[in-house]
């Protein structure tokens, strides 16, 4: 039997995984060079990714890690924009569903604990 609980769950790793697709498609599309004679900036691109990788796949254990994890690439990516991405201010604004995906995951991971506890 299918719970509130292991619903939303389902729906947050769809998400998840729906933007994980997203992420490498933009990653395609935007041709960023893969680690030769590449800048930092160009690196830093794909590190970006591997956090949002890891937050995906710490949903699985754990939503309260997951959403502090996506709520940290939002963070560093402006840390990147702000300092090292010359022209990416555009990326702000395609990163935002992020921040607020993991700001929805941390919630349901807290609400999730507090009813256990009770």
């Amino acid at each position: 039997m299918i719970t509130k609980k292991t619903s939303s769950n389902i729906a947050l790793k769809i998400v998840g995984i729906f933007g994980v697709v997203l992420y490498v498609l933009f990653l395609l599309e935007e041709k960023v060079p893969l680690f030769k004679n590449v800048s930092f900036a160009e690196v830093s691109v794909y590190l970006l990714f591997v956090i949002y990788l890891i937050g995906i796949l710490t949903l699985w254990r754990n939503l309260i890690a997951a959403g502090i994890i996506c709520i940290l690439w939002h963070v560093i990516q402006w840390t990147l924009v702000l300092w090292v991405w010359v022209d990416g201010d555009m990326t702000l604004i395609f990163g935002f569903p992020i921040a607020i995906y993991g700001l929805v995951v941390l919630v349901i991971g807290l609400l999730q604990k507090r009813k256990a506890m009770v």
